[in-house]
């Protein structure tokens, strides 16, 4: 044996002799690779440390580098302060090119050499220090080990070594690393790997997927061409196809495939591949299967690059067993997780690991993802996606999915224990899992799990707290035709179904379903589904305007909430018999109820809650005729609740009233419209009462001004404006303050709009194309804050621009 037991080629452990013999190798293939060198010594001039000529071996790049200026400035600048930087990311997040990029560049500037030691195909550690010798151009000396020789090589010299792919070989690479860093005061490390190596000195620069453009319809054909994650798939395509162009039609396809992709290079070069064959619509629409069609790689590439199902199961195999089965598990959640919802689908017998360690691990290996500002994870889509592959091969979905199914049972419960009390906590754990929660009630339907309506109640709330009544009423209305055993759960369904129906204006659909669940709650003769059902059907009586059968069943209401001492009940309840008593004109009781609410709906801490108590009293507030108070209720609603339209429309329709009842009729009729577009856009109607006494006040606000006057004053404000609005109570109408900033291009454009000419004809009058016009337009309703192209034809029109 050598003197220390180590491989004189290698530098690795001796294994256990079996003889007397005096060993030098640790194996036959060391002693073979040993032998081959010392005859290339003998017949050639021999490479030595004190000949080794000053060269480098990255390889010239075959296409052009794509984007990740911030980022290579940021290598550069870490380069230069510290001696060991690892690029850690996801397989596919371009870890290998962005190295070779920053390591040209450094080449050209600082530093005498820089090696490429690349270890994707090298499966033993025992081949690393060999890599190592070969990209430095050393052979081995006779007379002391491999390592020592490569050390007192680069003892004098200035290098950026380059290690790639060290994951499969953190161990040995820690420690290669380690010996340079401590004997070579002139060299650095560079290293890419989906998981940093944990040594002294070690800055983790972590690779994300390329910012990826808006998929807004309004503004995508902006912002794509500039996104690098759009302009890398362009490039690549060219590649492929010399004459490809990103054309409009094109533009959003590219923009929504970069999105699903999370602008992973990887994933984008391979889709790019095969515009040869398909329309980028084409393959934008086969997105929902990636892994499927991402399959298309180089010859020549490693296989683990040569389709991303390859990439990803490459970091799979190199897991603990621990970490697989956790993966595996991971992937039912849609959209993210937290602990909690981890520990139930990830506890088991066959993982005794502490969850948390286990997430930890996972997330250290570039397999998980912290969500910044949250105590949530998520998995990037295609890794969740070949996770989810694992687990159908397992056998281990129904098992995970059960797991789901309970934790939401769970916390569902409160639908049925206290319907109109739900706390802003689970209603918040509930929003946050609502993608998983759609994943479990689709599983629970393809087994009709009794379970199946009660967990479609939880998400239909879910999608109406969005603004989204009407898919919420879509799928209480699937899960409603199953048969059920459970006529608790079905309580709840029915009393959901009613109230979204109600909300919509749909009257006869709303009283079918809560008459159904008035029917089957005196069956079941729960207190507190009781309470629920008589306050649905008020609800459902209130948007038909049965303003005395409301005040009976919410009466009643308040008397069980009161009963049971659940106080957000009773504040529900107050809240409705507050605007009963309003359309009744009774606005003394509409008073008292409120003022007893605001409190109770303040203390919930759900902003829904607390936004419906204060339009109610700003409402109140309006016909008595405090305009001060009206306007702070209603401020102070839309500032809780922000633009939820389901409770914004109420508040900013109120702040119309107001500013129509102080001679604003300009801004009240651009208040309203803002309210009524959301209400439009969510399908959601307001009650007699209110729809009258708003309508009433518009009209007024229209004989006031010049028919093109109010026209023009009745387009809704930006999304933008209107926050702005919210926060700051400033009133902002940018089409007046942009009228003077318009130069002459965009006045000819504003003028041929209101002309009424098409966009293909204006591109003719101005010999400009299409593409321009559109972006002038762009650019249009940026400035003027306006929302169509429609919208500006009216605004030039009014101010006869020309």
């Amino acid at each position: 044996m050598t003197s220390n037991g180590r491989c004189a080629l290698c530098d690795g452990t001796m294994p256990p002799a079996t003889s007397e013999q005096r060993r030098s190798y640790c194996s036959n293939a060391c002693r073979q690779r040993a032998y081959r060198r010392r005859v290339t010594v003998s017949t050639a001039t021999p490479v030595t440390r004190q000949n080794v000529r000053v060269l480098s071996n990255l390889p010239a790049a075959r296409d052009t580098f794509i984007g990740r200026q911030q980022e290579l400035s940021k290598l550069d600048q870490l380069l230069r302060r510290h001696r060991l930087v690892t690029l850690v990311g996801s397989a596919g997040a371009g870890k290998t090119r962005l190295a070779l990029e920053a390591a040209g560049r450094l080449r050209r500037g600082r530093t005498d050499r820089v090696l490429l030691v690349a270890l994707g195909e090298i499966t033993a550690s025992r081949d690393v220090m060999p890599a190592l010798a070969d990209a430095l151009g050393v052979t081995v000396q006779s007379d002391e080990p491999l390592r020592d020789t490569v050390v007192e090589t680069l003892v004098n010299m200035k290098v950026l070594v380059v290690l790639d792919n060290c994951e499969h070989l953190l161990d040995t690479c820690a420690e290669l690393t380690d010996v340079l860093l401590n004997r070579c005061p002139g060299v650095r490390v560079l290293a890419t790997s989906r998981e940093a190596l944990w040594i002294t000195g070690e800055v983790s620069f972590h690779v994300e997927g390329l910012p990826v453009p808006s998929t807004d319809r309004d503004m995508v054909t902006m912002a794509a061409p500039r996104s690098e994650a759009v302009k890398l798939f362009v490039a690549r395509a060219r590649e492929r196809k010399p004459d490809f162009r990103l054309t409009l039609d094109d533009t959003a396809a590219v923009a929504l495939l970069c999105a699903r992709l999370e602008g992973m290079p990887l994933a984008i070069e391979l889709a790019a591949r095969w515009v040869q064959l398909l329309p980028v619509t084409a393959i934008c629409d086969r997105m929902d299967e990636p892994l499927e069609l991402l399959t298309l790689g180089c010859r020549k590439s490693p296989s683990r690059q040569s389709s991303l199902r390859e990439a990803i199961d490459w970091s799979y195999q190199l897991l603990q067993p621990d970490e697989q089965f956790a993966l595996r598990r991971l992937s039912v959640f849609d959209g993210g997780f937290d602990l909690a919802a981890a520990n139930e689908v990830c506890s088991s017998e066959r993982s005794a690991e502490p969850v948390l360690d286990v997430l930890s691990r996972l997330q250290a290996k570039s397999l998980l993802a912290a969500i910044p500002g949250t105590t949530r994870f998520r998995q990037l889509e295609t890794i969740r996606l070949h996770a989810r592959e694992k687990l159908l091969a397992a056998g281990e979905l129904d098992v995970a999915y059960e797991a789901l199914a309970r934790w939401f049972t769970d916390l569902s419960d409160v639908l049925i224990t206290a319907p109109l009390s739900m706390p802003a906590d689970v209603q918040h754990k509930l929003d946050n899992h609502v993608d998983s929660l759609l994943g479990t009630v689709e599983w629970a339907a393809d087994r009709a799990d009794e379970r199946l309506l009660l967990l479609t109640a939880a998400l239909a709330d879910c999608t109406a707290r969005r603004g989204l009544l009407g898919q919420a009423r879509v799928m209480l209305r699937d899960a409603l035709r199953r048969p059920s055993t459970r006529d608790d759960y079905r309580c709840v369904a029915l009393n959901h179904a009613a109230r979204f129906a109600a909300g919509q204006g749909d009257h006869a659909e709303a009283a079918e379903l809560s008459a159904e669940a008035s029917r089957l709650v005196r069956d079941i003769g729960q207190p507190a589904l009781v309470m629920s059902s008589r306050s649905t059907l008020a609800a459902v009586q209130q948007s038909s305007g049965e303003w005395e059968a409301s005040v009976e069943n919410n009466t009643e209401c308040l008397r069980v909430a009161e009963l049971l001492g659940e106080p957000l009940a009773r504040a529900t309840a107050l809240v409705d018999l507050a605007r009963t008593a309003l359309s009744l004109g009774k606005h003394e009781r509409a008073e008292k109820n409120v003022m007893s609410a605001l409190p109770i709906s303040r203390a919930s801490g759900v902003p829904a809650r607390i936004a419906s108590a204060l339009n109610t009293r700003g409402a109140v507030a309006l016909v008595q005729g405090d305009l001060d108070e009206a306007t702070h209720a209603f401020q102070e609603a839309l500032r809780m609740d922000g633009l939820n339209p389901l409770t914004a429309p109420d508040a900013l329709e109120g702040l119309a009233v107001v500013a129509l009842t102080r001679g604003q009729a300009e801004r009240a009729l651009r208040l309203e419209a803002t309210g009524r577009a959301m209400r439009r856009s969510v399908g959601v109607v307001p009650n007699p009462f209110w729809a009258e006494k708003v309508a009433g006040a518009m009209r007024t606000a229209r004989l006031m001004l010049p028919v093109a006057r109010a026209e023009a004053a009745a387009i809704p404000l930006t999304a933008a404006d209107t926050e702005a609005f919210i926060q700051d109570e400033v009133w902002l109408d940018r089409t007046e303050a942009a009228f003077d900033s318009l130069d002459d291009h965009e006045r000819r454009v504003v003028a041929l709009l209101a002309s009424g000419l098409t966009n293909q004809q204006i591109a003719n009058r101005l010999n400009v194309s299409v593409r321009t016009v559109a972006s002038r337009l762009q650019r249009l309703r940026d400035k003027l804050g306006l929302q169509s192209r429609e919208d500006i034809a009216a605004w030039g029109a009014e101010r006869a621009i020309g």
